[in-house]
């Protein structure tokens, strides 16, 4: 056990060593570098969703990744499930084609651990704590703000990270907008329309689009209709006014097996709306509320492959969620500070007659009232910034618990940032007719750095180490029997600058988790190795992206896994008859370029080889 454990703590320190000689040339080089900093200048841009309000990432301890709708756009994404798929750090278990849900990790966490906000929605079921990431179209969103590790501010499941996804602003012209199609294999087609533009002080963005194929994959057809809208009144002194509404409808395959004969389908039904006040009540002070609703209707079908008739002994099953809640908080932005008082409160019911997972249980309605108080302030002195926080939950459920952290960023110079970072968390368990599970909390601690000192390259990385107890997912389901888990982790971002309108970047995660009782390892859906590589290219009129993927997901050998090897996408498009605000661009993708084997158990293979394309009318 001894020799375990040293190998353990090794594996994370040798990415620490090789991070350090990277860095180091950032020390001797002071600011002679000013252009270079300038073209990586990440961590100066703003964000919202690690403090609950802008700020410079400069002044952010938690290692956050950020995706521009210029990156989206360049990946010809049709969901945020594409755009995920590029992100180091974060494995996707891909259950079929597009439309078809995959599970999401970060970190090597369980996806109920994954938060995923949707306009500060969060989209999760709350029977399963699986947050849907096919069901958000990516020609809506401005930016993703990806949160990796534990975060205290959301709270929530939020124990492996927070993917928060915000949606574009109307534009500042009368009207404009955009026309898209694309046609690829098994009949795969994406059309969408999105319109854009303000009068007076009323912004809109309105954006529409149906996603379907007949499946890449046996037993994998998606047919996904979504409809999306966001209204901004502007009122005086800077104060606003907002609302939000999202509506998606699926029809899909989940599980084709023929070694079990089953065939399971879905369909699932899901809204979500928000509206928003926010107002300045002095010079420095500032008030924001919101109220939110989020409702989820999956039904799902499970038949025989062989003749059609219904699989026994699990019956169909039906789930539905609703949340209704409403948030406050007050900011106060001073010389030197910036500090967010709020309290969030949600009340939540589900219903499910489902009997997934072998449970004997006769259907059930379960409500709850949950809410929250937090504090979290920003110190600024000089090039330090500390970040300071306190929450308290009532869960109702499973009690009530205090969470704490403390972080602090240090600009060493122009062209380099220290982060650290460590907290106490939780998440929550599932609303079920079981209220028996404890509350799973984390210990987390994070350091990192971040450089552009060296010419020509940018440097990112990070050491982690989340302690986990009471934990309840898809590896430890008997809520009765508390687990303690260690992952210790590291992480190294590398990207170059454009030359000839060409860059290079890649990413290494590498993950080990324990069970601290016996120092066993914990497998499967606790990936090791996970690695990002894209070669880019952009002149502004054409334009490609080379993307290659690895995740090693550590299966046992019953599980048959595929993992050897890269899967390579290819993304190339052109923006041809540019006049002012109109245009007309052609895009063409492949996907798994070498038909790669690549999964983590035979149940849920890969697509292979596939292609897709389509043009797009901007005005």
């Amino acid at each position: 056990m001894r020799r375990l454990t040293v190998l353990h703590s090794l594996r994370a320190l040798l990415p620490a060593i090789c991070l350090a000689l990277l860095l180091a040339p950032s020390l001797s080089r002071g600011e002679e570098e000013a252009d270079v900093t300038e073209l990586f200048s990440a961590f100066q841009e703003q964000l919202s969703s690690v403090s609950r309000v802008p700020k410079p990432l400069s002044q952010t301890a938690e290692n956050v990744t950020v995706i521009t709708a210029a990156d989206i756009r360049a990946l010809n994404a049709q969901t945020l499930t594409d755009v995920l798929d590029t992100v180091s750090g974060i494995q996707l278990e891909h259950n079929g084609g597009p439309g078809v849900p995959p599970f999401t990790f970060l970190h090597s966490s369980d996806f109920r651990h994954v938060q995923v906000l949707f306009d500060g929605v969060a989209i999760t079921s709350l029977g399963s704590n699986f947050s849907d990431v096919s069901s958000i179209p990516a020609q809506i969103i401005e930016r993703i703000e990806i949160i990796k590790g534990p975060s205290a501010t959301s709270g929530g499941q939020a124990l492996g990270g927070v993917i928060n996804v915000i949606t574009k602003t109307p534009s500042s012209r009368v009207l404009g907008g955009s026309a898209t199609a694309s046609i690829g294999e098994s009949t795969t087609a994406d059309t969408r329309a999105e319109l854009s533009g303000s009068s007076g002080k009323l912004g809109y963005y309105l954006s529409g689009g149906y996603l379907g194929s007949n499946g890449l994959l046996p037993g994998r057809q998606a047919y996904t209709n979504q409809v999306y809208a966001k209204l901004v009144y502007d009122l005086p002194d800077q104060g606003q006014l907002w609302s939000t509404f999202g509506y998606n409808r699926a029809d899909y395959g989940l599980r084709y097996v023929p070694q079990a004969d089953l065939n399971q389908t879905m369909e699932s039904k899901s809204w979500m709306a928000s509206l928003g006040y926010r107002q300045h009540l002095n010079s420095r002070l500032e008030l924001e509320l919101t109220g939110r609703h989020f409702f989820l209707n999956p039904r799902s079908s499970y038949t025989n492959i062989s003749d059609g008739l219904a699989w026994q002994p699990v019956q169909n099953g039906v789930d539905e969620d609703e949340v209704n809640g409403v948030s406050a908080k007050l900011i106060w932005r001073g010389d030197n500070n910036l500090l967010v008082a709020g309290s969030d409160y949600n009340h939540l019911e589900s219903y499910s007659n489902s009997p997934d997972g072998g449970t004997t249980y006769a259907p059930y309605r379960r409500k709850a009232d949950r809410w929250c108080l937090y504090l979290n302030d920003t110190i600024t002195v000089g090039p330090l910034s500390f970040n300071p926080g306190v929450r308290l939950d009532h869960t109702q459920t499973a009690g009530d618990n205090f969470s704490s952290f403390l972080g602090a960023t240090w600009q060493l110079t122009d062209s380099m940032l220290l982060r650290a970072y460590t907290g106490l968390g939780h998440g929550l368990p599932e609303l079920s007719v079981d209220d028996t599970a404890a509350l799973a909390k984390i210990w987390t601690t994070h350091i990192g750095a971040e450089s552009s000192a060296v010419p020509y390259l940018w440097v990112k990385g990070s050491l982690f180490r989340n302690e986990t107890w009471n934990v309840v997912d898809s590896l430890n389901l008997d809520s009765t029997i508390p687990e303690r888990r260690v992952a210790l982790g590291a992480e190294l971002e590398v990207r170059t600058k454009p030359v000839f309108n060409t860059s290079l970047s890649a990413g290494y995660t590498f993950t080990d988790t324990i069970r601290s009782g016996d120092s066993s390892q914990v497998t499967p859906d606790t990936a090791r190795n996970t690695l990002q590589v894209a070669l880019r290219y952009n002149d502004k009129i054409f334009r490609g992206w080379l993307n290659g993927r690895h995740i090693f997901w550590n299966s046992p050998p019953d599980y048959n896994a595929k993992d050897g090897g890269l899967i390579w996408d290819l993304h190339l498009g052109a923006t041809l008859l540019k006049r002012e605000d109109t245009s007309l661009e052609l895009f063409f993708s492949g996907h798994n370029l070498f038909n790669s084997p690549y999964y983590y158990r035979d149940y849920f293979p890969t697509t292979g080889r596939w292609f897709d394309g389509g043009l797009r009318v901007n005005f």
